[in-house]
């Protein structure tokens, strides 16, 4: 891809953390220099018991549901559940279609059948059907003499699904984490924190943790032990929903369950989990959270993104189907399965079929995500065309590319890489043939919210028009409704709008992103500290481990080189579908004394291959600075202690030495 030349700008800034501070903090805390000053420079220093509490979380705090959702609806949730559960009544869980959904869905199916219920589970075709809780799913549990459909990481603003199945006899349970709409659903119980109107720590919780916090609480409710074993099953699984959906490790509730759920999940004989782990990860001995968001997550999304089991793609149902095996009957068997064909998992057959093992559901779910890689690059290469014809890189504030029947379980990757490459707000759009509504991914940078940018829109809509701008029609056995088309977070949102209402959305979204203040779009490199190549040391990274979990809110500090040397061979590289297969560059980084090479590392540098083909063009054996993160090069199949320091390169610069 070409980078685009543009006045939004892209800052490196080095921290300069009072070091009054930092002694305080290391006499205090007895922790090394080095992580006392990534907590100063990050001002987490400032009140003693959020310190405390983010370095030490209390245990106290997992089990805590208090403050989950308002009490009268926790109330009413859990004892519907149980009498459900003792009725034997069938409960649908209609999950959504991507990694939080699935987990979330996961561990209410786990939970709810360990205490003896009837459950069936089922998720949104997100090609035809979108997002939320689905007619057609609250159909299939009415034709099933469903009593109960509970959902995950949806149903909050689903008002007129919810009215659907209230008319089909059905009580709707709402388990889900997204911000409210204007009007509360008329379901029977209403689990989301953001009910409560007091700042909680629940409000930063992912779908599954949400969904875990709720089983806590029915288990309780019944008296029914848990079991350290089936926790730390729960726990792995709300650690892949909390990193995948990325949500903020700043809070203390997050890095508990996190690191809990990552250490079961190191240690986990949870054969389905096993499974997971070995296709993404080959028989990596440890894996970190870092590890997760980049390898498990897009395997567990890919299935949603674009199954479909009319067209013999397998969806998210057999993620769950996956992470399931080892908390039923089957768990001999399976490991038996497991067992045997370990050593064969990357040559088994690819097939969908429904009495596979686990190990062969997990190579399944490998196959779709690069399915997925192969259609996100079709449509990221015909983006690319339509990018000189639609988009002003030197004044357009968020940038919008719009096409025609792309896929539009994936066009959010393509929507991501469009903000990362021009460093705004980016929303895809596409129409299909046939169909009067036009689909919309929306991504925004850390300093826009661009949900409460878009929801606004629809508001001032509906107060002029008296109807809503984000909605779709559906065809269910009682003929057509409207349904809600919108939801979200702050960073990332999607919606489906009718097509003749698609210019006046551009024009009242681009008119709202000029009022926003021209230093909210500077992205900067926030440098903890400069480093000698005799600094970066495996036991750095064992210390800098010390505050794991690192990600969303709180990611791997960065570093700076200065005056290093570019080596002369480097390999470009990518994914192998694209056009333009080779965007990403793995080179070496050099220290020389008196025309001698001292000290060498590795590095990789994503999407960088071009600008380190100019800087070695115009600078060739020049000094550069670089900015970097730390990771542990370990191969597919490797173990870490086998394995040596890679620099994750973020940009570099000529130091014009």
């Amino acid at each position: 891809m070409t980078t685009a030349v543009h006045t939004f700008a892209e800052h490196w800034s080095l921290a300069n953390p009072d070091d009054q501070r930092i002694q305080q903090l290391i006499a205090s805390h007895k922790i090394p220099a080095i992580l006392a000053r990534i907590l100063v420079a990050r001002n987490l220093d400032q009140d003693s018991a959020y310190l405390q509490a983010f370095v030490s979380p209390p245990m106290s705090i997992l089990h805590d549901y208090e403050g989950l959702t308002d009490p009268q609806d926790l109330q009413r949730a859990v004892d519907r559940l149980r009498d459900a559960i003792r009725n034997q009544e069938l409960i649908m869980v209609n999950g959504d279609p991507d990694a939080d959904g699935i987990t979330a869905s996961t561990v209410l199916v786990a939970s709810l059948r360990k205490l003896g219920g009837n459950v069936q589970y089922d998720f949104p075709v997100r090609s035809t059907e979108g997002h939320g809780l689905q007619p057609r799913i609250i159909e299939k549990a009415a034709g099933l003499n469903g009593k109960v459909i509970i959902t995950a990481d949806c149903g909050s603003k689903n008002a007129e699904a919810i009215a659907y199945a209230n008319s089909l006899g059905l009580e709707t349970i709402v388990c889900d984490h997204h911000i409210l709409g204007k009007s509360r659903p008329e379901c029977f119980a209403l689990i989301n924190p953001f009910t409560v109107a007091q700042k909680t720590g629940f409000k930063s919780l992912s779908a599954a943790a949400v969904s875990y916090k709720l089983m806590v609480a029915l288990f309780a409710h019944m008296r029914q032990p848990m079991g350290k074993k089936f926790e730390d099953y729960l726990l792995a699984i709300a650690s892949l929903g909390t990193l995948s959906d990325r949500m903020s490790l700043l809070e203390p509730m997050n890095r508990l369950m996190v690191n809990l759920g990552v250490e079961a999940l190191n240690r986990t004989g949870m054969e389905g989990l096993k499974a997971i782990k070995q296709v993404s990860i080959g028989s990596l001995s440890e894996l970190k959270p870092r590890d997760i968001s980049r390898t498990i997550a897009p395997r567990l999304n890919a299935p949603g993104r674009i199954g479909n089991p009319a067209e013999g793609i397998p969806d998210s149902n057999l993620v769950v189907d996956l992470l399931l095996v080892g908390t039923g009957p089957e768990n001999a068997k399976v490991a038996k399965e497991l067992a045997s064909r370990f050593e064969t998992v990357y040559t088994a057959e690819k097939s969908a079929q429904s009495d596979i093992s686990s190990i062969q559901q997990a190579s399944v779910i490998d196959d779709v995500n690069e399915r997925r890689k192969l259609i996100t690059s079709q449509i990221e290469d015909e983006i690319e065309r339509l990018i000189a014809a639609q988009v002003n890189p030197d004044k357009d504030r968020i940038i919008i590319v719009s096409g025609r029947n792309w896929n539009p379980g994936v066009i959010g990757i393509d929507t991501d890489r469009l903000r990362d490459r021009f460093l705004r707000p980016a929303i895809i759009v596409t129409s299909y043939t046939g169909s009067p509504y036009v689909r919309g991914s929306v991504r925004s940078i850390p300093t826009i919210d661009i949900y409460s940018v878009v929801d606004q829109i629809g508001e001032d809509f509906r107060t002029r028009t008296g109807r809503d701008l984000f909605q779709v029609e559906v065809v269910t056995k009682q003929g057509h409704r409207m349904v809600n088309a919108f939801g979200g977070h702050a960073q990332a949102c999607g919606f489906t709008i009718h097509e003749d209402d698609l210019p006046e959305f551009t024009a009242r979204v681009r008119a709202a992103m000029d009022q926003v203040p021209p230093t909210q779009f500077h992205y900067t490199h926030e440098i903890i500290d400069k480093l000698t190549f005799g600094q970066i040391t495996p036991d750095l990274i064992h210390v800098l481990d010390q505050l794991s979990p690192y990600g969303q809110r709180f990611e791997y500090p960065i570093f700076l080189l200065e005056d290093v040397r570019l080596g002369n061979q480097a390999r470009p590289y990518g994914n192998r579908y694209q056009q333009n297969p080779t965007p990403h560059v793995d080179f070496i980084v050099l220290s020389e004394k008196g025309g001698r090479i001292v000290q060498k590392f590795n590095a990789v540098g994503f999407g960088l291959w071009e600008k380190y083909q100019s800087l070695k063009g115009n600078n060739g054996d020049g000094a550069f600075d670089l900015i970097f993160t730390l990771e542990v090069n370990a191969k597919r199949g490797g173990r870490r202690k086998e394995s040596k320091i890679r620099l994750n390169v973020l940009d570099i610069r000529s130091n014009g030495k």
